[in-house]
Parts: C-alpha cells; structure tokens; sequence
C-alpha cells in the first residue's frame, strides 16, 4: 500500500492531467483520469504518524483542483451544448435545401 502523501502526489498529478484535457475538449481522456483520481481516493487513509502538516497542504492544493476542475467543467458543459445546438441548426438548414433542392429539380 502507499503512502498517503505517495497518494497525493499522484492525485495531484492526475487531477491536472484532467484539467488539461478538459481544456482541449478531451471528454473521453478527462473522464479516465477522473476515475483514476477516485481509485487513488478510495485508497486514501490520512494516518496519523504521516506528517500531517504535508497532508493538509496536499489536500488544500487537491480541493483547489477540484474548483478549477469544476469551473472547467461548466464551461465544457456549455461548450457542448453550443456546438449540439449549433449542430441541430445546421442540419434543419442543410434539410431545408436539400427539400429545396429536390422540390426544384422534381417540378
């Protein structure tokens, strides 16, 4: 088993590989190294012999991570909406002329 701090540090690691990937639109990569990060989490155990000093600092920078991650996420979320939309908009026009289109040619 590792060390908590060992934990940590790659939860860390990982938690800004997700963040970059958010940023890039990488859906499918972000969710990877979020469920990464929460594997790591479930096998967290802050003992009390650790240096909790080094600890606490770790998971204040992990839970502003988690803001950042979250912020982000937002963003993506209504990024993906606006392309979906924009999306749904240019397919009706591309429906209209084609229907257009064959009406022209058929009459």
């Amino acid at each position: 088993m590792m060390s908590s701090l060992t934990l940590l540090d790659r939860m860390l690691i990982i938690a800004q590989f997700e963040l970059e990937a958010m940023q890039q639109g990488d859906v499918d990569g972000a969710i990877s190294f979020f469920e990464e990060r929460v594997a790591l989490l479930d096998q967290l155990q802050v003992n009390q012999d650790e240096n909790s000093e080094d600890c606490k600092m770790k998971l204040l920078a992990l839970q502003g991570f988690h803001q950042i991650i979250y912020e982000e996420g937002l963003k993506l979320k209504e990024q993906i909406r606006q392309n979906l939309l924009e999306s749904r908009v240019q397919r009706s026009a591309s429906k209209r002329y084609a229907n257009a289109r064959g009406l022209n040619f058929y009459r």
